[in-house]
């Protein structure tokens, strides 16, 4: 049986209601001594009463049994959506500006003038199979015995993969630090035996921190799902959510009209797109070729993989990414490109090594292709992105060397499975779905339009045997463009959000918090 929401580390005084109630320490007496804020990303002690002459009143953590791990719980009959846990959890963890490890959104529903609005509260889930950890290519993610998914900031190399990969978007990249970092439950609050900053600051109790057995959880975990929130089948999450019983059948995330493009990870358009070219120009001299076929091919697949050291917050690093190739297509990728690349510089000087070289293009440009074939990217989550990924080989890469029908029957898969991933896309009303097929076809129709038609005239002009020149500029127009808009139009699966998308009023909160604890430490304010 799944165990009763209690809050982790706190004694019951006698007289103070039923058994399992929350309890409130004292609050510290007005102008009482606080500490500076912490340097960005560096937690904060525990408490400030946790020192040797407070040490009788530390409370007791909450003994784990076998088989038992901890977990938050939600009530979303308490939360007033006052947002005190997002900046409780910005101010422990010394969090810049912009950058969020709580959240808080809005759920409405219902018919005028039975209209509902709740509040959720969430920050990581600290799941059981965590899409973080899985998907990690230097295995910076750890599953601890207590339940918390742990990040070592010391093995990230701030490639933002399990940004992708976390369906609840939980893991974020901290420019400051240029690696990602997320909640880690407060650890050294918990290792000191007091609450989570979140759970101890929100006045209503809807926080809490419980135990759990996992096998039980394992069996049913129904309960950590909620309106607007991706299914808890994904990874298992572990976050208990008490739903009011009068939430309406039909409900909506208030964040949802806002549909905003991703960022284009300029780094890896370079990547996927050079590589594949690389990779099409291996194909057509696979079986001879000449020596200047396979410097191109060669040039191209080393041009990319330097390119993408661009994206990592930490390309010194880079090497780690090689930690995880038993789970992570990253590391997959990483290994496959590296290979390929060293095997069509070797075939320059050595040509029977220019099949071989193919070969491990091919297998790097499907583990490229399905590392973003992850849930919670629902418009990459698809075969059709292997398809797509191919297809640009083909399209870019043969007309290089002169064989250009086969760089129009390219374009032409290209934009065949771009079109099925629309319509499939169109057929589900979620909002990570049709949001995608919004961005591509209305946002950016100008974009989509182009694209189409530099598509058809390289098209055109390799099918009827056309100036090579023209169908290479068209289809490589045609493709960039297909490219960037893969990146850009992107919607991910997230928890519900607010009517105001973004940061800008957590970090005023945030400051503004900040400033008057400096005033009260100087007695400035009283």
């Amino acid at each position: 049986m799944t165990e009763v929401a209690v809050p982790l580390g706190r004694r019951r005084p006698e007289g103070a209601g039923p058994a399992g109630s929350p309890t409130r320490p004292a609050p510290a007496a007005p102008g009482a001594p606080v500490p500076a804020a912490p340097a960005p990303g560096a937690p904060v002690p525990a408490d400030p009463g946790a020192g040797s002459g407070a040490a009788h009143h530390r409370p007791e953590l909450l003994p784990l049994d076998a088989g038992e791990h901890y977990r938050f719980g939600f009530d979303m009959n308490s939360c007033i959506g006052c947002h005190s846990c997002e900046v409780a959890c910005a101010e422990q963890n010394g969090l810049p500006a912009g950058t969020v490890w709580r959240r808080v959104g809005e759920i409405e529903g219902g018919d005028h003038p039975q209209t509902r609005r709740f509040h959720l509260s969430m920050s990581c889930n600290h799941c059981l199979d965590p899409a973080c950890l899985n998907g990690c290519p230097t295995n910076a993610y750890e599953k601890l015995d207590t339940g918390i998914v742990a990040h070592h900031a010391d093995d990230c190399i701030g490639c933002q993969y399990c940004t992708w990969t976390c369906p609840y978007s939980v893991p974020a990249f901290q420019p400051d630090r240029r690696i990602v970092t997320k909640c880690d439950m407060c650890r050294p609050r918990l290792d000191e035996g007091y609450l989570p900053a979140c759970v101890d600051a929100c006045p209503t109790h809807a926080i809490t921190v419980e135990k759990v057995r996992v096998d039980d959880w394992i069996a049913d975990h129904s309960a950590a799902d909620a309106p607007e929130l991706p299914s808890s089948d994904l990874t298992l999450s572990t976050t208990r959510i008490e739903l009011p019983r009068d939430v309406p059948v039909e409900t909506f995330a208030a964040s949802d009209w806002n549909v905003r493009p991703e960022d284009p990870h300029w780094p890896l358009v370079w990547l996927t797109l050079v590589s594949q070219v690389a990779l099409g120009v291996s194909l057509t001299q696979a079986a001879g070729g000449s020596a200047g076929g396979r410097a191109l091919a060669a040039a191209l697949a080393t041009a990319g993989m330097v390119g993408a050291l661009g994206h990592l917050g930490r390309p010194v690093m880079a090497w780690k990414a090689l930690r995880n190739l038993r789970r992570s297509w990253l590391s997959r990728e990483v290994a496959l490109l590296s290979l390929y690349a060293a095997l069509a510089v070797g075939a320059v000087l050595v040509p029977a090594l220019a099949p071989v070289a193919a070969v491990a293009g091919v297998a790097g440009v499907v583990a490229s292709a399905c590392l973003y074939i992850v849930p919670g990217r629902p418009a990459w989550d698809t075969p059709l992105t292997i398809v797509r990924f191919l297809a640009t080989a083909l399209a870019l890469g043969p007309p290089l060397t002169g064989h250009v029908a086969l760089g129009a029957a390219g374009g032409l898969v290209a934009v065949a499975a771009t079109a099925a991933n629309w319509a499939r896309l169109a057929r589900r009303p979620d909002h990570a779905w049709r949001g995608a097929v919004r961005l591509e076809l209305r946002w950016f129709a100008p974009a989509t339009v182009i694209r189409l038609a530099a598509t058809a005239v390289g098209v055109g002009a390799g099918l009827a045997g056309g100036p090579p020149a023209l169908v290479v500029a068209a289809l490589a127009l045609g493709e960039g463009l297909g490219r960037w808009l893969f990146f850009v139009t992107v919607v991910p699966l997230n928890m519900p959000g607010s009517f105001f998308r973004g940061t800008t009023h957590l970090a005023s909160l945030t400051a503004r918090w900040r400033g008057e604890r400096r005033q009260n430490h100087t007695g400035g304010r009283h």
